[in-house]
């Protein structure tokens, strides 16, 4: 008789630690027997067995590993030693941790090794992680094809099997996959051997699984995979599908690279295949140290979770993350597949490699990729400058959520496996990258690259924590002079990875004797610093007579320094010449100067002369005016003056930096009757450099110049949501005369690089059936890119039906919208002018369906309720939030961080108005009072013809009144 185990709900209360597997036994091999049936006629039903080598480290009649939502069947779960075999009494699954708990007969002894057999089985599900189903339509047949894809990180690989299921259990794995010979599997490791003998037949005979899969068993194969290196649980992966696959050229890589994709979209991976190989091949020698398996595949899933996932020789990614068209593929497409792309690769050595102890120290994978990514990038496409650009939005990034009272550390303590989650964001990503790049900086590259050799050399294919990077560091730093002070490397970085926020610097000039005192406080968005916090600030100072480079040797502001007392500085400005800090960037913090010295920055900004402020230093003074500004720290006269110089700038940095500047405010005012002085504002200033490219022309000026490119772009967006006079009448013509071609599906006469604005503009001003007809192309649209930018602009329109249809087809199954893309809508839809008010009531409204939509991907929810917060500008909106919070808690428990980052966001909005509204606005009106553009003209005559009606109606009146 087969017995099953159901599940067993813990009721005692949690304590420090119990969230973590006991380490009494550890895991050095298994081997996984995965047999699937691919088919929804069997609900996708799967058979496992687990063989497990375990070590006793210490004497236990206990083994507790993880396991979740599969049946186990209890009557055959075995432990065999090598002396002896102890009886299995008990098997209980514990729900609140997912600890599959196995009780013995006696104990196990010290430094004994024993096999642990779990056989198990279940159906898979339509998710988006542990081993899910996903689906494509074949374009030839029409037919809906299925696949099995894997996604463990961080907690999802006990989904797919019985497991030790955190990072420090390192293991080696032997996988075997049954599955109908229609289908290819592919996983990790190479493939060895293939056979039609049933791998299962000890615990799962064919007579017990062909009942249910209902299939003879010779339409069956077993896959055998050769032996992995040691790596954790979360890198484990296998795809089972009918994809296609291209080999990358073999003189790119000593290593094999294969893309998957659909058969249909095969032709979009030649980019991936050229990049893939030369972006391994230079990580190989940036960190000297090899790339350790044969082979690497990256597979493109219609339905992925995040970007993409660093499976070892498996990546894994979204389509749009992998595929690209030369023909339907923007420029920015072509940038964000390669960013991705070097990101994964990079993890093959941090986080793969060498793996966090705990997901506390996320950073050192993520940060660590996400730095050099741009690494990557820059080698391949040097033209791109993606080391500068990365570098800059990353920091701008950082500045804004760090500033927030409910922001984290970068190495966060986790009390709650399944609050992991909460911490993929800004902070571990880009403020770890962010971090790691001031420590090559003040390092020096050739040290920095030295340590990180070393590092990777000595944690190879084991667990590390910050202290040992740490350490790392030093010690190369030491040898090469690179530190000073006799400070190490951990005492410098501690005050940035383990306390939350950042430094604003208060620089305070002594004209008369070329000095300047130098203080330090946390800032935060809410304008109130604890003075307890402070920092090792890395100082790059630029002076305007004796402008220094890059290369001079770094100064430090002491952690101990500039808080009680003021540090001095001297410098080589005389009275009538500016000071800039941090003008490369170095680290991320904000400089409040006196008066005279922003105005002597200022005036050379907004002159001819501006160049002479690198573009980094531009940024940083914009963004530290704007956001002053905002906390009353700085006057906002002074911080309009200095953002009417983008009239001029040619940079895109620095462009973006001032608009994103302007989106906050822009945020805050577009449902109110003032957002018309701030369009006008705008429109004044980006004027003339829109009239140079994009929309104005209908085409991409120098369209191989990514930077111009993506200034062109951002600029036409901006430009016809401003209203600047023939903006969005040249997308919707541009647009019309994509409807009337003749194959709209095949030929699409827009420019590639505009087509996301057009699309958009288009949709704002047209009606339902230029909606449905762009729904349509997107239905027909084979390329993922394409049908990303057509799902954008589908939340553009202002009819409040078609959002209100568009937000119901999140949360219904094989509707529009892809499980995956869910979030995206409703984040896009929310912060439409119209779509707010559809989107809070449908997330107040159906909280339920969307948590079940997302099914545990609690990022999602957070992300959404983040976004909406994000829109509030009254208390009145805050105060009916925090009602139905109360009401809707078990929804947000696992997104307890980006909700309290939200209701943050939405008190430094309604501060924002209470204070400074008024005052904006009339600055606005003040330095566009001057500025006479189409939209006045329109209004004049519409007031004229106005006035022209009411004295003819006037006229008519009087004249009736005499006749009578």
């Amino acid at each position: 008789m087969e017995l099953s185990l159901f599940l067993f709900i813990a009721c005692s209360v949690p304590v420090s630690h119990q969230y973590l597997l006991p380490d009494h036994v550890a895991p050095s091999h298994y081997q996984l027997r995965l047999m699937y049936d691919v088919d929804p006629n069997t609900n996708y039903s799967f058979y496992g067995i687990a063989d497990i080598q375990l070590t006793v480290k210490r004497s236990t009649s206990k083994i507790i590993l993880h396991a979740q939502d599969y049946m186990i069947s209890e009557d055959k779960v075995s432990v065999i030693g090598q002396k002896d075999v102890p009886k299995v009494t008990g098997v209980k699954l514990n729900d609140t941790y997912n600890f599959l708990e196995i009780t013995l007969d006696k104990d196990l002894e010290e430094n004994g090794k024993y096999k642990l057999t779990i056989p198990f089985y279940g159906n898979l599900v339509k998710g988006l992680d542990g081993a899910y189903i996903s689906s494509y339509t074949n374009r030839q047949t029409q037919k809906t094809e299925y696949l099995i894809s894997t996604q463990f990180e961080a907690i999802s690989a006990r989904k797919g099997f019985p497991c030790f299921d955190e990072p420090m259990f390192k293991s080696t794995f032997s996988l075997v996959l049954g599955h109908s010979k229609e289908y290819t599997a592919v996983s990790n490791m190479p493939l060895a051997t293939s056979s039609h003998d049933n791998a299962l037949e000890d615990y799962w005979p064919w007579d017990v699984v062909g009942k249910k899969f209902r299939k003879e068993k010779s339409s069956f194969v077993w896959d055998h995979f050769a032996k992995s290196v040691p790596m954790s649980t979360y890198l484990v992966a296998f795809v089972i599908s009918k994809f296609s696959h291209v080999v990358s050229p073999p003189e790119l890589s000593k290593t094999q690279f294969r893309i998957w994709a659909r058969g249909d979209a095969i032709d979009q991976t030649s980019y991936a295949a050229k990049i893939g190989p030369q972006v391994l091949s230079y990580f190989e020698k940036w960190f000297n140290v090899s790339f350790p398996l044969p082979k690497q595949d990256m597979m493109a899933i219609p339905d992925f979770s995040a970007g993409a996932m660093e499976n070892w020789g498996l990546i894994t990614y979204r389509e749009t993350a992998l595929l690209f068209s030369e023909k339907e593929s923007s420029f920015l497409n072509k940038e964000r597949i390669a960013e991705v792309v070097a990101h994964e690769l990079a993890h093959q050595w941090f986080g793969n490699l060498v793996t966090m102890k705990w997901w506390s120290d996320l950073w050192l994978n993520e940060g660590f990729a996400t730095f050099v990514s741009s690494v990557g990038v820059s080698a391949v496409e040097p033209n791109w400058r993606a080391d500068r650009s990365y570098a800059v939005e990353n920091m701008l990034s950082v500045l804004s959520l760090d500033a927030l009272e409910s922001s984290h550390p970068v190495s966060v303590p986790l009390d709650d496996p399944k609050r992991i989650s909460e911490i993929f964001d800004a902070i571990s990503y880009k403020k770890g990258s962010t971090l790691i790049r001031m420590m090559l900086m003040f390092l020096g590259e050739g040290v920095f690259r030295q340590a990180l050799h070393n590092y990777l050399t000595k944690y190879s294919y084991s667990n590390a924590a910050q202290d040992d990077l740490w350490s790392e560091l030093t010690s190369a730093s030491l040898k090469s002079g690179g530190l000073t002070r006799n400070v190490t490397v951990k005492e410098v970085m501690d005050t940035w990875t383990t306390q939350t926020g950042y430094p604003i610097l208060t620089v305070t000039r002594d004209y008369s004797d070329k000095s300047l005192t130098i203080s330090q406080k946390r800032y935060l968005s809410l304008g109130v610093g604890r003075t307890s916090q402070a920092w090792w600030v890395p100082l790059s100072v630029l002076c305007e007579r004796d402008r220094r480079s890059d290369s001079e040797k770094v100064q430090w502001l002491g952690d101990t320094e500039g808080v009680t007392n003021e540090h001095r500085y001297e410098h080589g400005s005389g009275p009538n010449e500016w000071v800039l800090f941090n003008y490369n960037m170095i680290a991320p913090y904000r400089i409040n100067y006196d008066q005279r010295n922003w105005k002597l920055l200022i005036n050379t900004l907004t002159s001819d002369k501006y160049s002479v402020i690198p573009v980094e230093g531009r940024v940083q003074m914009l963004s530290d005016a704007f956001e002053l500004a905002w906390n009353n720290q700085l006057d906002y006269g002074m911080t309009l003056q200095l953002a009417s110089y983008l009239k001029r700038e040619t940079e895109y940095l620095p462009l973006y930096t001032g608009l994103s500047a302007l989106a906050k405010i822009e945020n805050v005012l577009k449902r109110s009757s003032e957002y018309g002085a701030f369009q006008k504002f705008v429109r004044r200033l980006l004027n003339n450099v829109y009239q140079k490219g994009g929309l104005a022309m209908k085409k991409i000026v120098k369209g191989d110049d990514l930077n111009s490119v993506k200034l062109q772009t951002t600029v036409s967006s901006w430009a016809c949501s401003m209203k600047i006079p023939g903006c969005e009448e040249n997308a919707m013509e541009m647009f019309n005369e994509w409807m009337n071609t003749d194959k709209p599906d095949e030929h699409n006469p827009i420019p590639v690089d505009l087509r996301r604005t057009v699309y958009c503009s288009s949709i704002r001003r047209g009606g339902v059936s230029l909606w449905r007809w762009a729904l349509a192309r997107r239905r027909a649209s084979n390329v993922a890119t394409s049908r990303d930018a057509l799902q954008y602009a589908l939340a553009c329109s202002r009819d409040v039906w078609v959002l209100a249809q568009y937000l119901e087809w999140t949360v219904s199954e094989g509707s529009e919208v892809r499980r995956q893309d869910a979030g995206s809508v409703i984040a896009a839809v929310t912060r439409s002018t119209t779509g707010y008010y559809v989107a809070k009531d449908f997330i107040y409204g159906r909280i339920q369906d969307i948590s079940r939509t997302f099914n545990g991907q609690d990022r999602r929810m957070g992300g959404i309720i983040k976004t909406l917060l994000g829109q509030f500008t009254t208390k009145k909106e805050l105060d009916e939030f925090l009602e139905w919070k109360k009401q809707n808690e078990k929804y947000l428990s696992a997104s307890k961080i980006a909700v309290a980052q939200g209701i943050e966001n939405a008190r430094v909005n309604i501060e924002w108005i209470q204070r400074n509204k008024r005052t904006v606005v009339d600055k606005m009106r003040e330095y566009s009072i001057d500025f006479i553009d189409y939209e006045d003209v329109v209004l004049r005559s519409f007031s004229v013809q106005v006035k022209s009606v009411a004295w003819a109606v006037l006229h008519s009146v009087v004249i009736s009144v005499l006749l009578v």
